[in-house]
């Protein structure tokens, strides 16, 4: 029952790091918003986890598991609620940041309250494999529920699901599950803490808003140079603390650094590209959001499939081998997302397919061979740095990739209406409108006062060529993210490969180490 209990608030944690993503057209439409509104609604989620993963940690270890626990899932309960109720965008981005800052909570605490219920090695091994399992279940079926949800009720349902599973999850936790604190415990690091979240927030405010207040504008260089600032001080302030909240010192093994970069840029590029993936199913194919929803289950159902099968493959032939088979299949599958845009619906679907494989067969591996190259008692230290790097590289990857989009529609739109429409002033306004919505079928209506009627075809031939050029920002936004993880996989032929024993703790990865979205 403490299995049932956690897992089923870790698929909470899970299900909402994808589910609202096939809303986010809905969500457009409803508030009038565009590309770094939706930006916020996926980043506020990630961004919370990001920033209080860590402090979570400690504060369940100090003040009690299950107490934090129930708290964490009852705030994010209620911030559920405040989402599904959200009468602007501002509430909804709010509402979403404290789902993250629980959600990061909840993803400690669980784990730690399945470790203390069961204290013989192999029943936890069994134990942490079923829990990670409901992880994998809730990644699969988030973008599909989402779809459904927003079909046939609204995108406000998406959130609200949480209420019942939450309300169930507080029952069984209050009936079975047993209190565990650890007896030595790390004081609160708040220097650090604040650095960090002052650093992360203001780098992904920077790159959401750049393109809307321009990128030379004083607000977006000031809150860029915090953002790069504040992470060298961070990372200065931390280094000199005798316990710290990140122990920047395991950065100097090489092993473990080339783990961090390559879960980074995994994170980074899968769930940037879903952000964009989902743009070009529902705003330029038109598709439903049911629809889309089913169209990113291939992605989802191959990380389900294969991420105990990778855990497997690991404890018998070692890390490294099976990260370098991941890698490069998350590339590829980047690449064919990218190229299979202006193809057909179908080749993208293939892509991410090949992504999904990719990344469940590079994440556990890679963070197992993190893992094997820190000393055993800075274990609990070094998960904690891979599960926030993993939130951090999704949060960014929602900005950058986003932002890109945001940056080619700016610089190419409108003189790719060019032909369509001759006149300047009417251009630009059609361009800013199309930019505005994120959706090249909306535009600028020709028809009005002192307007001349459109010419035959102007308004198809305005489509056209903005769905054009949403299909090349789409492009080049996933092609970034190809690029990053091409990087790190030429680094990972770097790292020596110490054969099946590749590590002290290579175990880790039959228990299922990979656990934050």
């Amino acid at each position: 029952m403490t299995i049932v209990a956690t897992g089923l608030g870790l698929f909470m944690v899970f299900l909402d790091a994808l589910i609202a993503n096939v809303a986010l057209p809905d969500i457009q439409r409803d508030f009038g918003v565009g590309e770094s509104g939706l930006q916020w609604v996926v980043a506020a989620y990630s961004i919370g986890m990001a920033v209080f993963i860590m402090v979570g940690a400690t504060a369940a270890d100090r003040f009690g598991r299950r107490l934090l626990y129930v708290a964490s899932v009852s705030v994010f309960t209620a911030s559920s609620v405040a989402a599904g109720l959200a009468p602007g965008l501002t509430l909804l981005a709010i509402a979403r940041a404290v789902q993250g800052i629980a959600a990061a909570t909840m993803t400690v605490t669980s784990l730690a309250l399945v470790s203390a219920a069961f204290p013989d090695d192999d029943e936890r091994a069994k134990a942490i494999g079923l829990w990670t399992g409901v992880a994998s279940v809730a990644t699969a079926l988030g973008p599909t529920i989402g779809g459904v949800l927003t079909e046939a009720v609204s995108w406000r349902a998406v959130f609200m699901v949480n209420v019942p599973v939450g309300a169930l999850v507080l029952a069984l936790t209050a009936s079975y599950v047993a209190e565990s604190r650890e007896e030595r415990t790390r004081g609160f690091d708040w220097g650090g803490q604040l650095l960090f979240g002052v650093a992360v927030g203001a780098l992904a405010y920077g790159l959401i808003q750049g393109q809307n207040a321009g990128w030379t504008s004083p607000q977006i260089l000031t809150l860029l140079v915090v953002g790069v600032v504040g992470l060298a001080a961070f990372a200065r302030y931390e280094y000199r603390r005798p316990s710290p909240m990140m122990d920047v010192r395991l950065f100097g093994r090489r092993t473990y650094a080339v783990g961090i970069a390559t879960i980074f840029s995994a994170f980074f590029s899968a769930y940037g590209m879903l952000l964009v993936v989902t743009q070009y199913f529902q705003n330029i194919e038109n598709y439903s959001p049911e629809l889309a929803g089913l169209l990113i289950l291939p992605f989802a159902f191959n990380i389900m499939l294969l991420s105990p099968i990778a855990g497997r493959l690991v404890a018998r032939v070692g890390p490294l081998p099976i990260a370098r088979i991941g890698q490069p299949l998350l590339v590829a599958g980047l690449v064919v997302v990218a190229l299979g845009m202006p193809v057909s619906v179908a080749v993208v679907a293939a892509g991410l397919f090949v992504c999904g494989a990719g990344l469940a067969l590079l994440a556990t591996p890679v963070t197992a061979l993190a893992m094997s190259a820190v000393p055993v008692d800075r274990a609990g230290m070094a998960s904690g740095i891979m599960s926030a790097q993993r939130a951090i590289g999704s949060t960014l990857g929602f900005a950058v990739l986003g932002s890109v989009l945001a940056i080619w529609l700016g610089n190419t739109l409108s003189a790719d209406l060019r032909q369509a429409v001759p006149e300047a002033m009417a251009r630009q306004a059609i361009a800013d409108r199309i930019i505005r919505e994120a959706n090249p079928h909306t535009y600028v209506a020709e028809v009005g006062p002192g307007r001349p009627l459109p010419a035959p075809g102007q308004r198809e031939a305005i489509v056209e060529a903005a769905t054009q050029d949403f299909i090349q920002g789409c492009q080049v936004s996933v092609g970034l993210g190809a690029v990053l993880c091409a990087v790190t996989m030429v680094l990972l032929w770097t790292v020596a490969d110490r054969g099946s024993g590749a590590g002290r703790r290579g175990d880790l990865a039959e228990q299922g180490c990979a656990r934050t979205p």
